[in-house]
């Protein structure tokens, strides 16, 4: 049986398998359109170029598939922690790429908006992948994405949330196809236009974060300009 694209990856939502991603890279400012079901899509090629090219004399990706208790934050944390003090290096001489991919990696990159309205609400009508991983991850009413706030009395350089790492230079990339995905197991669980939903999750992406056309593009890219890949969701 042949599966369009769109009906591989609302698959990939329905059964959240892990580790991969669909899709290929677009031109910049080229509009990018999945389907019926999706909305326009445009990648800033200028601006994913700038955050490869900051200068570092360390440079490495940590990519997840899943959101796994925020192990890609402690990943990103750790190797910083490591250069900057252990290391004696100083801060600034790590730039730390976070990769976001497949629908339960890609809640990560989401705002709290997206949580308290639309993951929170649809967790128990979600795949069992999916409400497994939003449960493990505290995910409550009125509580936001867990992982993104900075942490009181915690020391910057300890730190594991995303607002902590933005500070300190790190950058996120989100998965379009693994928003494509999400957005049509929301759209299921909540009886909501797939469509609509796509475009909110692309315009509540957390500060430091940017979508790209897929995750595995994205890491490709990051290899091609030699940072070094670590693989968190493992």
């Amino acid at each position: 049986m042949n599966l369009s694209r769109k009906q591989l990856l609302a698959a990939g939502a329905g059964a959240a398998l892990f580790p991969g991603a669909l899709g290929c890279a677009v031109p910049p400012q080229v509009k990018h359109d999945s389907g019926p079901s999706s909305t326009a899509f445009y990648f800033d090629k200028a601006r994913f170029n700038q955050i490869l090219a900051k200068p570092a004399q360390h440079r490495q990706c940590c990519a997840s598939a899943r959101i796994a208790s925020g192990i890609v934050l402690d990943a990103m944390t750790a190797t910083m922690y490591a250069y900057e003090f252990d290391l004696g290096e100083g801060p600034g001489t790590v730039h730390e790429v976070g990769v976001l991919y497949h629908p339960a990696g890609a809640m990560l990159g989401l705002n709290d908006a997206v949580w308290n309205e639309l993951l929170v609400p649809a967790t128990p009508r979600l795949s069992s992948h999916l409400h497994s991983e939003l449960t493990i991850a505290g995910a409550k009413a009125h509580g936001g994405n867990p992982y993104l706030h900075r942490h009181k009395n915690t020391r910057l350089e300890d730190d594991m949330s995303i607002e902590a790492l933005v500070s300190r230079g790190c950058d996120f990339f989100v998965c379009n196809n693994a928003l494509l995905g999400l957005a049509d197991g929301l759209a299921e669980a909540l009886h909501e236009q797939s469509a609509e939903l796509h475009a909110r999750l692309l315009a509540n992406l957390v500060h430091g974060a940017m979508a790209v056309p897929a995750g595995v593009m994205a890491i490709n890219a990051c290899q091609e300009a030699h940072f070094t890949y670590l693989q968190a969701s493992l």
